[in-house]
């Protein structure tokens, strides 16, 4: 057990990329060219060079067998054509490449003719999959031996390979590509066979997350940093001034006020609490502070600050706190006041965070996924609360009102705005760039929504992402370093200081924490949103423990940065492993940087107006809030509301419009008069912030409703559509009808990111007010999408009434696609019901249907009719899956849906599927359902010659029920079935099971014992020392990989590769060897809520391990491992 668990921790670390534990490279001798000689093709018995190259563009000197070498060699980088993110590195102009012809479906092998062995080297180039079935084989021809083979490594660029031949010098030799597999990466690519007299040098790739500097001073670090060319990075503070540096923002005096977290990880005990928020000025321009104060201590897990109304906005889970300090002097005029509590930190690195003022005068902040928080005033009633656990928020200042203003997406640890004021976050694990718009909700990395008929959810608008899955490799590592680094992001900063050159406007910088540096987003319109295009990186720190958090610019234009800075670059629960000692705060400069002090909170309502046209959009932002100050104080100056009038209805500049606009908001409202101007402007985006603005309310006066009305038919703007059904969420549903008849009938809308979803939104709680009347709403739209969605709404009311309605306009549907949409719409909304009593109009319908020339159709029928109890479905579909001329797809939607049905009479049938390769799967798991006497033994007979998936589906199938549990132990304890092969997590589903002899058996024949606390620790420590004792050696990877895939994989993803029931564990902090050594030996130490197995056990006595992605009153969803 120790020796796997050492070679599991080996693999990794070693994917990091970390050299503490790379083995020795082989080096050319210092001075000698790195470039390999040409070498040679090796000849034929009449003289000619093979065609090992392939550049006779054809398979002379080849002999192929199968469809994987039909039509081949392969012309140009079809690879590249295909997918982005990776090439096929082919030389010159034809190479092979199975996939590229017959997918991963198509086999065969490609045999060379027999050469002689001339040299004593060889190279060439292969790719593709890395299996024992797929790959390039050199054969001694005399007795068929296998001198050499070599695969790929599950990507398609090729690389290149040396086959030592010293051995074999003067005998005869062929080459065989063999492809013998349709898995996934179940196809080889291959080129340029060559011999060489000396061993060819293939240079080494340096890990791409291998980086030069770690544990630099604050002045070294500044120094180490790379930026473009006119830039220059200085460190502005550093430890022991600043250490654990969470949260930063700026002042209206150009200061920055940075809170520390000393308490992360964890809350701790209130007179423990130590926590800060400082300032920091830096008085003569110098680029440094020279001063600093103490502003408040004693603080407990600080997340999130930002200042403004006469104090400072604090964020410390479970509370949102406001600290006063009303004459300014840099002390609190009393206790913190708590103004909202119930914030959850079950995950304290994903607790509310990254406050920041909105155009509109709210108070806008990021929260994680797996925190789950109830947030409402002191007092208020749990049933009252607002239930977040990821997405956007929004607090407003002077009406202390709290509202979501955006749900889903993952880890958000960055938020800002646009010129347009349109909002985006950044994120960690999933993709990691998101247009926020009001009322939408996104993908989420885990849990669901609470909005339980959301159906769908928007996705990211990045076409691209910051690094390469499957990195196994070096080469993999070096594409994710060119695509940024990683995928763990924080801070989130649209550049509008002003200093900078023009092309990094209102384009998106970010932290690259695995990557350490800044990537750059460049945000391009498309239809209602945006598109995030990569750009090159901004700024490389070189330094491992760099972990900028947050990205603010100042007065003069120029860029702020936090560096939380440890080794450790993941959370975990342990207190000790944070370096407290360490933090930074840098400054990006451009040009000369000129220092003119200061304070717009000293400035007139007229100099403040005048800041709205600044290039500088701190100005802006700044002056903005102040002016709501002291609206809200009653103290504005006359006339101040007219100059921003003129600003928002006469200026030339659309940003400087939207400007005047939200000033204006912010100092007292629009009036009807203003907005029914702004809602006529020549400008979509003032059109559409008057629509937000006028909306806020929740309570729109009926001239705004029916002006919604009009442009919901005849704006031509996207954005401004999409403005409208953001805002028709705040809208009472009985308002909505007239307004989204308008919407959906945008055909055009359709292909759009946003709006098909957003009318969705909009539209689903029309379902219960009225389902027929939102039915023909739907459908006599434009949008199929919504159309379908409201068919399976009205189905999930699951009245006899909402079904009859239903299959009535089933009947009348005028053609295949709008039959699709109802039979789709239908069996979703039926999903985990066994049986629901037959609408009386079914049988007028339902023979048409099961006989449709149209496969998808007849599957999906047959479907309904087994949810509606039809005895003869039941008996017609049984046959066409034991026929094995009915497609192989219908066969296995035929018995997903008796399987789903719990067909009585299935079981024999089950049997009988064991026999057959392509339905063997399917028929495993379903076996799981049936209590059978006969299973356990028909499967472990099988168990010997099945593929490695099939025996992991016997395994979950074995130990779903205790009979069938103790068989399986018996043919372990037997030696029949190997104990190893009961990994961990079907050990943990037989103690579910709860079943004392069978909990006795497990202690006899696979050793299990309950480690406590104690013993845990014991095992980490000696791992530590059996790993410090025993480097590396060649074979110590390859044998943990094959334990990270046979253990760990079934589960977890790394790198693109895995299950999904466990979190995602590219991003983990593997080059920490505590970190890493905890979560191996003690995976369940830290959990989120949403990765907590549940164990359900059925009324048939079927006990099922698995994350719940889905509960209703009549079903619950379980993903299980397989």
């Amino acid at each position: 057990m120790n020796s796997t668990l050492r070679l599991l921790t080996l693999f990794l670390l070693a994917t990091t990329g970390l050299s503490l534990l790379a083995a020795e490279e082989t080096k050319p001798d210092a001075g000698k060219a790195t470039v390999p000689e040409s070498g040679v093709l090796p000849k034929g018995a009449d003289g000619h060079s093979l065609n090992l190259d392939f550049e006779t563009g054809d398979l002379s000197d080849w002999t192929a067998e199968g469809a994987a070498f039909e039509n081949q060699p392969v012309r140009g980088d079809a690879v590249f054509k295909r997918r982005r993110d990776m090439k096929s590195e082919h030389t010159g102009t034809f190479w092979i490449g199975t996939y590229e012809v017959g997918e991963d479906a198509a086999q065969g092998m490609l045999t060379s003719v027999p050469f002689t062995v001339t040299h004593p080297w060889a190279a060439f180039l292969v790719g593709g999959g890395n299996l024992d079935t797929t790959g390039v084989e050199l054969v001694r021809k005399n007795d068929g031996a296998v001198v050499f083979k070599a695969a790929g490594s599950n990507q398609e660029n090729m690389t290149r390979v040396v086959a030592d031949l010293r051995q074999l010098q003067g005998e005869e030799v062929f080459l065989r590509i063999v492809d013998r597999s349709d898995a996934g990466w179940g196809h080889v690519n291959f080129d340029d066979f060559r011999f060489y007299r000396e061993k060819p040098y293939v240079a080494p790739q340096r890990p791409a997350d291998l980086l030069e500097f770690a544990g630099l001073s604050p002045d070294e670090a500044a120094r180490a940093m790379t930026v473009p060319e006119g830039f220059r990075v200085t460190a502005f503070a550093g430890e022991p001034d600043v250490v654990q540096p969470i949260a930063m923002t700026i002042d209206a005096r150009g200061r920055l006020w940075v809170a520390e977290a000393y308490a992360y990880p964890v809350r701790v005990k209130d007179e423990e609490a130590r926590d800060r928020i400082l300032i920091f000025e830096d008085t003569n321009g110098d680029g440094k502070f020279d001063v600093r104060k103490v502003f408040a201590d004693k603080l407990n897990l600080v997340s999130g600050i930002e200042v403004g109304f006469g104090g400072v906005w604090v964020g410390a889970a479970p509370e949102f706190l406001f600290i006063p300090d009303r004459n300014g002097d840099d002390v609190p005029d009393g206790p913190a006041e708590v103004l909202l509590d119930g914030w959850g930190y079950q995950d304290t690195h994903e607790t509310l965070n990254s406050f920041i003022w909105g155009p509109d005068g709210w108070l806008y902040g990021c929260h994680g996924v797996f925190t789950h928080s109830k947030v409402g005033k002191p007092g208020t009633a749990d049933d009252d609360r607002t239930p977040l656990n990821a997405g956007i928020w929004r607090y407003h200042p002077t009406r202390h009102e709290f509202e979501v203003f955006a749900f889903g997406t993952s880890n958000p640890w960055g938020v800002d705005f646009n010129d347009n004021g349109h909002c985006f976050l950044t994120c960690c694990v999933i993709p990691h760039l998101f247009h926020m718009v009001q009322g939408a909700r996104y993908q989420r990395q885990g849990g669901v929504h609470f909005q339980k008929h959301t159906y769908a959810d928007i996705q990211t608008i990045a076409n691209h992402r910051h690094w390469v899955g499957n990195q196994w490799n070096e080469a993999d590592r070096a594409k994710s370093d060119a695509n940024g680094g990683g995928h763990a992001h924080a801070g989130a900063m649209i550049y509008l200081g002003g200093a900078w050159p023009e092309q990094y406007r209102d384009q998106l910088f970010m932290n690259n924490i695995h990557g350490a540096r800044l990537n750059l987003d460049l945000l391009s319109p498309r239809g209602s949103g945006y598109e995030g295009n990569g750009a090159p990186d901004f700024c490389r720190t070189n330094d491992v423990w760099s972990q900028i958090l947050y990205l603010r610019y100042g007065p003069d234009g120029q860029v702020y940065l936090i560096d939380w800075y440890d080794r450790n670059q993941c959370h975990h629960g342990n207190t000790e492993g944070h370096d407290r000692s360490n933090g930074r705060i840098f400054k990006i400069s451009y040009g000369d940087s000129r220092h003119t002090p200061v304070d717009l909170a000293a400035a007139t309502d007229a100099e403040l107006v005048q800041y709205q046209l600044h290039a500088n959009d701190w100005y802006v932002r700044t002056g903005r809030r102040v002016l709501q100050e002291r609206a809200a104080a009653g103290s504005l100056a006359k006339g101040t509301r007219d100059a921003l009038a003129a600003i928002a209805f006469q200026h030339a500049e659309v940003s400087r419009r939207l400007r005047g606009l939200w000033a204006l908001h912010v100092t007292g409202g629009l009036t009807q008069a203003q907005i029914d101007r702004a809602l006529h402007d020549d400008s979509e985006h003032v059109r559409s912030w008057a629509i937000q603005l006028a909306c806020e309310s929740r309570q729109p006066e009926a001239w705004l409703l029916d002006a919604l009305m009009s442009l919901s038919r005849g704006d031509d703007s996207p954005v401004v559509r999409l403005y409208i059904a953001s805002a028709l969420q705040r809208i009472a549903p009985e308002h909505r009808w007239a307004i989204l008849t308008g919407l959906l009938a945008q055909g055009g809308d359709a292909s759009d990111h946003n709006l098909p979803l957003m009318y969705w939104y909009a539209a689903e709680p029309l379902a219960e007010i009225d389902p027929a009347k939102a039915l023909a709403l739907a459908a006599e739209g434009n949008l199929p999408i919504v159309h379908e969605f409201m068919v399976r709404r009205i189905g999930s009311l699951g009245t006899p009434e909402a079904l009859e309605l239903l299959v009535g306009e089933l009947k009348r549907a005028p053609d295949t696609e709008t039959r699709r949409l109802y039979l789709a719409g239908l069996l979703a909304s039926l999903k985990g019901r066994r049986r629901v009593d037959m609408p009386a109009s079914w049988n007028a319908v339902r023979a048409s249907l099961e006989s449709s020339p149209v496969p998808e159709l007849k599957t999906m029928a047959f479907g309904l009719s087994v949810k509606f109890g039809d005895p003869a479905a039941f008996g017609t579909m049984r046959e066409a899956i034991a026929n094995r001329e009915t497609p192989e797809e219908e066969r296995k939607s035929f018995l997903e849906s008796l399987l789903a049905a719990k067909d009585p009479n299935l079981v024999p049938l089950l049997q009988k599927l064991l026999d057959e390769a392509e339905m063997r799967a399917a028929a495993i798991r379903g076996l799981a359902a049936y209590d059978e006497s006969s299973t356990p033994d028909l499967l472990l007979k099988k168990y010997a010659e099945l593929a490695p998936a099939e025996k992991r589906d016997v395994l979950a199938t074995l130990t779903a029920r205790p009979e069938y549990a103790l068989a399986l132990l018996s043919a372990i304890g037997s030696k029949h079935l190997p104990a190893t092969d009961l990994t961990a997590d079907f050990v943990s589903q037989l103690r579910n099971l709860k079943h004392t002899e069978l909990n006795e058996q497990i202690e006899r024949v696979w050793g299990v014992v309950r480690d406590t606390p104690e013993d845990k620790a014991k095992l980490i420590s000696h791992l530590k020392e059996l790993i410090a004792g025993n480097p590396i050696n060649d074979e110590d990877l390859p044998r943990g990989r094959a334990v990270f895939a046979k253990v760990c994989q079934q589960c977890h993803t790394l790198f693109g590769a895995g299950g999904r029931v466990g979190p995602e564990l590219t991003g983990s902090n593997r080059a920490n060897l505590d970190y890493l050594l905890s979560n191996v030996v003690d995976p369940s130490a830290v959990l989120a809520r949403e990765y907590t197995p549940r164990v359900i056990e059925t009324t048939g006595g079927r006990v099922v391990t698995g994350l719940v992605k889905e509960e209703t009153p009549q079903a619950i969803t379980v993903l299980t491992a397989n």
